[in-house]
């Protein structure tokens, strides 16, 4: 039996992909964000750093195979990803983000360390870290970077199209490891970034696949994804798709703020483009598919796959994520909306990785007895 659990852990944990690609430290440009790509996390290092080689994409982590394995390792689960980073209890939830009306499953929390300083981040060196919603990008070996950034560093797109509007400046924020896991106890330490013990950002790599996986931080992540507020915004993102849909224009500009900009577009602009677009087509057809909500107490998020046909010879599949913020009524409107030429893909895993990932310990755990008490 202890052979059989050996050789299981072995290949479990080659399957959480410790060898994982470096996206180009300088690059200059990126997929994921609406303007210049990272360029550091936390504060720049001092000297140039050559982009790492390139190596294979991540993959999903492989359910280990065994005689006699339960039946639904056979039948993997297949959900969006979402971690919620809880900033007042220095705490970190994994989590599958399903579709309406059903439950979402935490799959593991994890001990985190945050901005030196409190609240949330404003402008660039306030050693913030941000509240909001974001996606992961490609993860970065920690070869390429300084030591203080540990084994992996996986960026999100902050300043999102939100933290734009709002005007919050800065970049490089990350989900990274430490050069020793002691750094994650002492709480607050980093400029800006999330911080994690090294076996846990290795074991997240897996599950935050680039572009696909969600990460919420929020002060009090108790507040984040309530119910009245999913099922509110969830009723608004519906009937918004229905208007457009039935090419209703004033019902359908109806759900959009008055500060809403999209590119050089304002709202004045938006309803004048939106009625030529309305117009052009005699047959117009527009479906969605895994439509995803996350709400957040500054504003929520909508995320759908959006095929758009028009007169059978115009075709747009894609993401659309529609940006909400509350008005003086209480009601929530779209006040940025982005359209990128890919999917929102949900993610396969098995049972069995689920076991395997909870059954992981932080390192810190393993090699000092720590990780329990925040030192505050």
């Amino acid at each position: 039996m202890w052979i059989k659990r050996l050789a299981l852990a072995g290949i479990s944990f080659l399957a959480m992909g410790l060898g994982v690609p470096a996206e180009s430290f300088l690059s200059t440009t990126s997929p994921l964000l609406d303007g210049p790509a990272l360029l550091a996390a936390d504060d720049p290092p001092t000297q140039s750093l050559a982009p790492a080689a390139p190596g294979p994409a991540p993959a999903a982590p492989a359910a280990p195979a065994a005689p006699g394995a339960a039946p639904q390792d056979k039948a993997p689960h297949e959900d969006l990803i979402l971690l919620t980073v809880d900033k007042s209890r220095l705490s970190a939830d994994l989590s599958t983000l399903p579709e309406a009306g059903k439950a979402s499953e935490l799959l593991k929390t994890f001990r985190i360390a945050i901005g030196k300083e409190d609240g949330d981040k404003q402008r660039e060196g306030d050693n913030r870290t941000p509240e909001g919603i974001y996606f992961t990008a490609k993860p970065i070996d920690g070869k390429a970077l300084p030591q203080k950034y540990g084994p992996i560093a996986i960026p999100i797109d902050f300043p999102n199209p939100i933290d734009k509007f709002s005007r919050k400046t800065g970049y490089g924020i990350w989900l990274h490891g430490v050069e020793k896991d002691t750094r994650v106890d002492q709480a607050k330490v980093t400029e800006g970034c999330v911080a994690f013990y090294n076996s846990d950002i290795e074991s997240l790599t897996s599950w935050l696949q680039p572009d696909q996986a969600i990460v919420v931080i929020a002060h009090d992540a108790s507040v984040v994804n309530k119910v009245e507020d999913q099922k509110a915004v969830q009723q608004r993102t519906d009937e918004w798709a229905a208007a457009w849909k039935a090419r209703e224009l004033e019902k359908y500009m109806a759900f959009y703020s008055p500060e809403f900009v999209n590119a050089d577009k304002n709202l004045k602009a938006w309803h004048a483009y939106k009625q030529a677009v309305f117009g052009t087509y005699k047959e117009m057809k527009i479906e969605f598919d895994v439509m995803r909500v996350v709400t957040h107490p500054k504003y929520a998020l909508s995320v759908m796959n959006q095929d758009f046909r028009g007169d059978k010879h115009f075709t747009s599949v894609g993401r659309k994520m529609l940006y909400w913020m509350r008005g003086t009524d209480g009601r929530w409107y779209i006040t940025r909306e982005v359209f990128e030429n890919r999917k929102i893909k949900p993610m396969k895993f098995s049972q069995a990785e689920i076991a395997n990932l909870s059954s992981r310990r932080s390192s810190a755990s393993i090699s000092t007895g720590m990780g329990t008490t925040p030192n505050l």
